[in-house]
């Protein structure tokens, strides 16, 4: 007994040094430096991440100049011209910040929008009352640079370090329920991709929400658990086809001849709190903000081809070949996904992975940082050896950052042996980052196969060790 204690403890301690060396390693490759100013070791060369340049620094310093707002910058990212004059005037107060959809565009889904809202108006009011406010534009500039970022940062990445501590609460909680080995805990943080990808943007707040719901559903609390999914799908919007999955088995057993009324009573609850969490915020986005909402959907239905699968057969990114490929694939796989009894905890967490995997290794987009989604899934589900194919392709996504901006320095150097152009296209076939993409994508979908096999046929071993109770006999 002790000796189980004392490993029990160490593997804990373990997760958490893995836990603390991962956040503090992605924290350090991301974060914001002043332009006079270089991190040490030059941030390891991965200073890019959504939160900051890929969304804040386009509306928030490219739209203004040293003299003067940016009419081009200006009129493609804003609606609102006055609300980003008042911030480059530092006239603001927490009535008149900029909010996402209805005074600029804004790409992300709801709950993400309100934690962007949340970060930066506390960052511009709190920098301009306590530190400084700007007097003219070339201030604005220096003054967002040096301290208004990194706060931006900072506080975006304090939701993601909660919602990451809540994930190793509950995947911790699961492991005992579905009988998974914790020590797994330890690969989760030490994975290439979770590394690279924790702080750069938000894809783990969605997987926490995701494995939240899934442990309340084992535990019969159906209206919690829909609320987490549908705060997952208001995070990203992937996880509606595992609750499209999900929902439909509910709804299969509550008409099954051997119902009993709690099966009707469950799966209310839990379609009902999907929908307020999940249906809700995107209806009031689209009431309130229609021209915001508009673009926001607009901007993910007309995408091209990131680092799809479909790349290698339709070589043009823009063909829209890409999305009706991945809109006829998706509907084939979820029904196949949906014809499965989930009836053993084990095969709860397959549906959720192998739904979530349909949203993204069959999407026509298939951005890297989009692994975290799918790897506290994995971890659970996944056999030692189709594990360790998982973690080649973790390792692989993790490159196609890493190679991204150096594109052209590849091309230069393997043209040397093969033939390709040299220039800097890190989207297209040509590229040695879509090659690695491919095999990313290819081995995600031999391990997407496996999961729907071992579904459908349930001959897992895991399941024959799993609690006496089955899924079924929560409905």
């Amino acid at each position: 007994m002790f000796i189980e204690r004392l490993r029990a403890n160490v593997t804990v301690l373990a997760i958490i040094v893995a836990f603390i060396v991962s956040f503090s390693l992605s924290i350090y490759m991301h974060v914001p430096y002043p332009p006079d100013r270089k991190a040490p070791f030059d941030n390891l060369g991965f200073i890019y991440s959504d939160i900051v340049y890929g969304v804040f620094t386009p509306r928030f310093l490219d739209t203004v100049s040293s003299t003067g707002l940016v009419d081009s910058k200006v009129s493609e990212f804003w609606y609102n011209r006055d609300a980003l004059a008042r911030l480059v005037n530092g006239s603001i107060n927490m009535f008149t910040c900029p909010v996402p959809y209805k005074d600029y565009k804004f790409e992300y889904p709801p709950m993400i929008a309100l934690l962007w809202y949340f970060s930066t108006c506390t960052s511009f009011l709190y920098t301009y009352n306590f530190i400084k406010a700007p007097r003219d534009p070339l201030e604005y500039r220096s003054i967002v640079s040096e301290y208004v970022a990194p706060m931006h940062f900072a506080i975006q990445v304090s939701f993601t370090i909660i919602f990451a501590s809540l994930l190793v609460l509950y995947m911790l909680r699961i492991a005992k329920t579905i009988n998974f080995d914790r020590r797994r805990l330890i690969l989760l943080f030490l994975l290439p991709s979770t590394i690279i990808y924790s702080t750069y943007n938000w894809d783990i707040i969605t997987a926490t929400l995701v494995v939240m719901s899934l442990y309340y559903l084992i535990n019969k609390r159906y209206f919690v658990s829909g609320s987490l999914l549908g705060l997952a799908v208001s995070a990203k919007l992937i996880p509606v086809l595992a609750g499209l999955a999900i929902g439909y088995d509910l709804l299969q057993k509550a008409f099954a001849k051997n119902s009993n009324s709690h099966g009707y009573n469950n799966v209310a609850m839990y379609l009902m709190g999907l929908g307020a969490t999940g249906g809700i915020p995107y209806a009031l986005v689209a009431t309130l903000f229609s021209k915001g909402f508009s673009d926001f959907v607009n901007h993910h239905f007309s995408w091209y081809c990131e680092n799809c699968i479909y790349i290698l057969f339709v070589q043009n990114i823009y063909s829209p070949l890409h999305r009706i490929l991945f809109y006829a694939l998706a509907t084939l796989f979820m029904l196949i996904i949906m014809t499965i009894n989930i009836d053993y905890n084990w095969r709860l967490f397959g549906v959720a992975f192998s739904s979530i995997a349909v949203g993204t290794v069959l999407s026509y987009v298939f951005s890297p940082q989009m692994m975290l989604m799918l790897t506290p899934l994995a971890i659970a589900v996944l056999s030692k050896r189709i594990l360790t194919l998982y973690a080649i392709a973790d390792s692989a996504n993790a490159l196609i950052i890493l190679l991204f901006f150096e594109d052209s320095t590849l091309r230069a150097y393997i043209s040397k042996y093969v033939n390709i152009p040299v220039s800097f296209s890190p989207w297209t076939i040509d590229s040695p980052v879509q090659w690695t993409a491919f095999i990313r994508n290819l081995l995600l979908f031999i391990i997407l196969l496996d999961v729907i096999a071992q579904l459908i046929h349930g001959n897992r071993q895991r399941m024959h060790h799993e609690e006496q109770h089955t899924f079924n006999s929560l409905s």
